[in-house]
């Protein structure tokens, strides 16, 4: 079995692609070994999967030259010149893609050769590229200050200076220039410094927080945002957005700049790339479900708002990225998980049938089993529950732990205490043992557990356990998964029986 990492590639590719690629290999300008073709050809006989023991460099020897004896060197340099094709076709696909950039560095190529008309309908071609996005983001911004620039210098050499208008026109491009790079900073830095504070303090990195705060004093974005706004400079609403973003997760205690945050991500919706509407929802969704784990209360405002926000993103589509239309399955799984826990029954049935089909066609069958075991359970028809959870392979499953706490859950419903006492030990032990288990998650649902086989305990005559610590306990936890049911399950036990440690 071969193992490069160029086969990870032409596993990923469409059918579409596959041909594309075979093109690009029989361009003479790209490739000219014939035998580079019939080692692709040869292996694309495995596609979509080439971890076939069948494939060998013996036998794809064999395929190419059947005549000669085998001859290592010669194989490796083959492998190896069609995994450098594959770099560059995958360069090539991304340039495709890219319009405005490719454009751009023809502009630079044929002002360095002094083509004059050429240059001039190439700047024209990458205005009505930019044109045709009507929206400002960060490439955007680095697209126009590449183009303004370009041309400031181009004319600056070519151009005949004999009017005042002229240097005044030409002035005012290379201020339109800078304007944009202003923006571009302003968008990168402060996206990639969101970035470092969540992925820092996910990671309980101590000290960024600072370094941050410092960033931001350091260059004033308040100021340079008044600045921009004064002089109507490109991108200035979407850079407040952005700010807003930061600060809401920086100053997280303080409410007023998340509504900060909401007020003007909502207000400047169309004037968002995708990307950055993408990027954006992740943020505030994210901030609404920090809050809701702080949150000591059975049902906090920032539940509401982060179905609200969902309701948002899946009416207006801004779940889709330019390179994936399906529906992700970890959006799907934390919007079908906040329905549940707002008791928005009905709404979840609607949302797995209209939603569900948008899912990766070969994830789908097994979200929707879970999906209607999750209805099912909030509809306390556990049998039916269990037929759907019985029907999903877990141990390949992409909601694994889910799968596991649902089972313990039900168990309990149906006061199977002895399997809910087995399944939470069962899930306990691979929780600690399982390395590939994030550790918020794995924290989170070892205290599920833990509140679990205490409130079995209850049911056991050899075991006491006090109900009103366990509530106070579960109240102050910060287990968004499961917090509300067991809350459910301490508030529903009869208080007159109530046994203290």
């Amino acid at each position: 079995m071969l193992d490069y990492s160029f086969l990870e590639i032409l596993s990923s590719l469409t059918r579409e692609e596959l041909k594309s690629f075979r093109r690009f290999l029989v361009s003479p300008y790209f490739n000219r070994s014939q035998k580079v073709v019939k080692l692709y050809d040869r292996l694309i006989k495995f596609y979509p999967s080439f971890d076939n023991t069948a494939i060998s460099k013996e036998n794809l020897h064999k395929s190419i030259s059947p005549e000669l004896p085998y001859n290592e060197i010669t194989m490796r340099r083959l492998l190896f010149d069609l995994q450098k094709l594959c770099e560059k076709f995958m360069s090539q696909v991304f340039l495709e893609k890219k319009q405005a950039e490719t454009t751009l560095f023809a502009i630079e190529e044929l002002a360095i050769r002094g083509s004059t008309r050429m240059h001039a309908h190439s700047v024209r071609d990458v205005k009505d590229i930019l044109a045709r996005n009507d929206v400002i983001d960060a490439d955007t911004c680095m697209n126009f200050f590449r183009l303004e620039t370009e041309q400031f210098y181009f004319k600056m050499i070519h151009g005949k200076v004999d009017k005042n208008s002229f240097v005044e026109s030409e002035a005012r491009r290379l201020i339109n220039g800078i304007s944009y790079l202003i923006s571009y900073f302003m968008l990168e830095a402060i996206k990639h410094n969101d970035v470092l504070l969540n992925y820092s303090r996910s990671f309980n990195v101590k000290g960024n927080d600072r370094f941050i705060s410092q960033f931001i004093n350091l260059f004033d974005f308040e100021r340079l945002e008044i600045f921009m706004k004064e002089h109507s400079l490109a991108g200035h609403n979407i850079i407040r957005v952005y700010i807003n973003t930061l600060r809401a997760y920086l100053y997280f205690d303080n409410d007023f700049y998340y509504d900060e945050f909401r007020k003007s991500l909502y207000e400047n919706l169309g004037k968002l790339s995708s990307s950055d509407v993408h990027f954006l929802f992740g943020r505030i969704i994210g901030y609404c479900i920090l809050k809701g784990r702080k949150s000591d209360k059975f049902l906090d405002h920032y539940e509401t708002e982060q179905f609200g926000h969902y309701k948002t993103l899946l009416e207006n589509k801004y779940y889709e990225t330019g390179s994936n239309k399906f529906m992700p399955t970890d959006l799907f799984r934390n919007i079908l998980l906040q329905a549940a826990k707002l008791g928005e029954l009905e709404w979840m049935e609607n949302f797995i049938e209209d939603y569900g089909r948008l899912l990766h066609p070969e994830k789908r069958p097994e979200i929707l089993l879970y999906s209607n075991a999750i209805l099912y359970f909030e509809r306390n028809a556990y049998d039916e529950a269990l037929s759907c959870l019985s029907r999903i392979n877990s141990e390949e499953f992409s909601y694994h732990i889910d799968i596991r706490n649902l089972y313990i859950r039900i168990y309990f419903e149906q006061e199977d205490y002895e399997s809910a006492l087995s399944a939470a030990r069962s899930f306990r032990k691979f929780l600690k043992e399982n390395q590939m288990v994030a550790e918020d998650k794995k924290a989170l649902n070892l205290q599920f557990t833990a509140h679990v086989i205490k409130l079995i305990n209850y049911h056991n005559t050899n075991s006491k356990t006090d109900l009103t610590a366990l509530e106070m306990q579960i109240s102050k936890s910060e287990n968004s998964i499961t917090k509300f049911w067991l809350l459910n399950k301490v508030s529903s036990m009869e208080k007159s029986k109530r046994k203290a440690v």
